[in-house]
C-alpha cells in the first residue's frame, strides 16, 4: 500500500486544499497492489494536503468495504501509515538510534548493522513493488504527469479508467516493454518473507502491540538467517 499524488485542475477557491508539498494542486491517490503488479483497491481523489494516514482513514470511514486484511495478513506500507493491525511498517528511528531503510542506503553504504535494519532492507525491497507498479501506470499514460484540461470529476475517472487499462494489460499477458523492464526488478524472493504467525497467540494483544511482536518476530528469523 502506498500513495501517488496526480496532478489536478481545481478552481481558485479549492487550491488550498489540492495544494501539496511539491507546490502544485493533485489528488492524493492510495492504491493496494499484489506482487504481479495488479492494482487490488484504489481509493481516488483526496486531496493533495491530505497525508497518506488521512487518506487511510478517509477510506477506511468512506468504505464499507475497504479490504481490511484476514488477523493473520498485513499490508506492507512505508513510515508514513500508522503500525497498527494489518498494517506492518519499517522500524523507524529514534532519537538515540539512526536506523536505515531505503534500499539506496544500503546500495551505497555498509550492510545492515542489526535485526532492525536488516528488517527494513527486506521490507523495503517488497515494498518496491508499488513503487514499481506507479511507475509503470505513470509511465505509460502520460496524462497523469501533464497539467490536467479536465475538472475534478473527470480526472478522477482518468485515474479510475487508466488503472483499469493497466490491470487488463497485466491480466492479458500482452507482451509489455513498460511491465517487462520493471518485472526484471521485481524478483523477490518470498521466502525470507515467509513466517509462522499463525501459531502466534493473539488474543488480548492490542492493534500496535500486535504487530510490534509480528515485526520483532520476521526480524528475529531474518536476522538469524542473514
Amino acid at each position: 500500500m502506498d500513495g501517488v499524488h496526480i496532478c489536478v485542475k481545481v478552481k481558485p477557491e479549492l487550491q488550498g486544499m489540492y495544494w501539496n508539498r511539491h507546490d502544485t494542486t493533485s489528488f492524493n491517490i492510495m492504491a493496494i497492489c499484489d506482487l504481479n503488479m495488479l492494482f487490488t483497491y484504489v481509493w481516488n481523489g483526496a486531496p493533495g494536503s491530505c497525508h497518506d494516514t488521512a487518506v487511510l482513514t478517509m477510506a477506511q470511514d468512506g468504505d464499507s468495504e475497504f479490504p481490511l486484511p484476514p488477523r493473520d495478513k498485513y499490508y506492507v506500507v512505508d513510515s508514513g501509515y500508522p503500525h497498527k493491525q494489518g498494517f506492518l511498517a519499517p522500524y523507524r528511528s529514534s532519537r538515540n538510534e539512526v536506523i536505515r531503510y531505503h534500499m539506496s542506503h544500503f546500495d551505497n553504504g555498509p550492510p545492515p548493522k542489526n535485526k532492525k535494519e536488516n528488517f527494513n532492507r527486506c521490507h523495503a525491497s517488497l515494498r518496491s513493488v508499488i513503487e514499481r507498479t506507479f511507475g509503470v501506470w505513470k509511465k505509460k499514460w502520460r496524462i497523469l504527469s501533464e497539467f490536467p484540461r479536465y475538472d475534478i470529476a473527470v480526472q478522477k475517472r482518468v485515474v479510475t479508467a487508466t488503472m483499469g487499462l493497466h490491470n487488463f494489460i497485466r491480466i492479458s499477458n500482452y507482451f509489455d516493454e513498460d511491465f517487462v523492464e520493471e518485472v526484471r526488478h521485481t524478483n523477490i524472493n518470498n521466502e525470507d518473507f515467509e513466517s509462522d504467525i499463525n501459531d502466534m497467540e493473539t488474543t488480548n494483544i492490542a492493534d500496535g502491540d500486535h504487530m510490534t511482536n509480528t515485526r520483532d518476530n520476521i526480524a528475529d528469523m531474518l536476522w538469524a538467517n542473514y
